[in-house]
């Protein structure tokens, strides 16, 4: 009886403990909450006025995977038209000669179809639009499909 009695008076003293731990870091943490808030409102407007700024820009963003790194530097970089620009994902870090690694990686964590790379990019009026030639890519890598199609497709997007 004693001992039932000693760990009901353990949990009601950790519940007091705890409770006057949440009442004292509670504005703290809602505090943090809004600093969150109003940051991720502040970067969004930053990103839509980047994309304002960069309006009209063609990017084209590949990644280091081994399978395709070398076919994409030496049959797809030369063909693409000369305004498009590149984004290379080395890893986590995009690199560009055109774009801040801050500026590059913002607009890569922007694409809505993650369907894989390499991505075709396009700023509209402010809106970015996006393309994965993923499918087109493999489907002549891996199953021998004409490449004629996947530089349609690249040009098509483009236009």
């Amino acid at each position: 009886m004693w001992k039932i009695l000693k760990d009901i008076v353990t949990i009601i003293t950790l519940l007091l403990i705890g409770a006057i731990f949440l009442l004292i870091f509670s504005p703290f943490i809602i505090l943090s909450n809004i600093d969150a808030h109003f940051n991720r409102k502040r970067n969004e407007k930053l990103y839509l006025d980047y994309l304002l700024e960069i309006d009209g820009h063609k990017l084209f963003c590949y990644n280091n995977r081994r399978d395709n790194f070398e076919f994409i530097e030496k049959q797809i970089i030369p063909s693409l038209p000369g305004d498009v620009k590149l984004i290379f994902l080395d890893g986590r870090s995009p690199q560009s000669d055109y774009y801040s690694e801050k500026h590059a990686s913002n607009v890569l964590y922007h694409i809505q179809n993650k369907v894989g790379f390499p991505y075709l990019l396009r700023v509209d009026k402010g809106i970015l639009l996006e393309k994965s030639i993923n499918n087109e890519l493999y489907n002549h890598l891996n199953q021998g499909h004409d490449i004629k199609k996947l530089y349609d497709a690249i040009n098509k997007f483009y236009r």
